[in-house]
C-alpha cells in the first residue's frame, strides 16, 4: 500500500476499491493495521468492521467475524451492521 494512505478518506477509498478476491488478503489485513493508528471514532470502527468481515467472507476465520462485529456494534452505522447480520445469518 502506498505511503499515502493514511487519513480515513483514503483508507475508505482504498476499502472500497479492492475487490473481494483472495489474493487481497494482505491488503485488507494493511487496512486494518492502518486504521488500528488512527484515533477511535464512528468512521473508523465502521470502516475496521468492513474491513474484517470482508477477511472473513475470503478466510471463514470466525475470529475475524468476531472483531468485524464487534467494531460494526460500537460505530452503530446501518450498513455495517446490515452487512454483519447477513453474514451473521449465512454462517449458521
Amino acid at each position: 500500500m502506498r505511503r499515502d494512505h493514511g487519513t480515513l478518506t483514503d483508507l475508505a477509498r482504498a476499502l472500497r476499491e479492492t475487490p473481494l478476491e483472495a489474493g487481497q488478503v494482505p491488503r485488507f489485513r494493511e487496512i486494518a493495521r492502518l486504521l488500528h493508528r488512527l484515533p477511535p471514532g464512528r468512521e473508523r470502527d465502521g470502516l475496521l468492521a468492513v474491513a474484517y468481515f470482508r477477511l472473513y467472507q475470503l478466510l471463514g476465520q470466525e475470529e475475524d467475524y468476531l472483531k468485524g462485529y464487534s467494531y460494526a456494534r460500537t460505530a452503530r452505522l446501518e450498513p455495517v451492521r446490515l452487512l454483519g447480520e447477513r453474514l451473521g445469518e449465512e454462517r449458521t
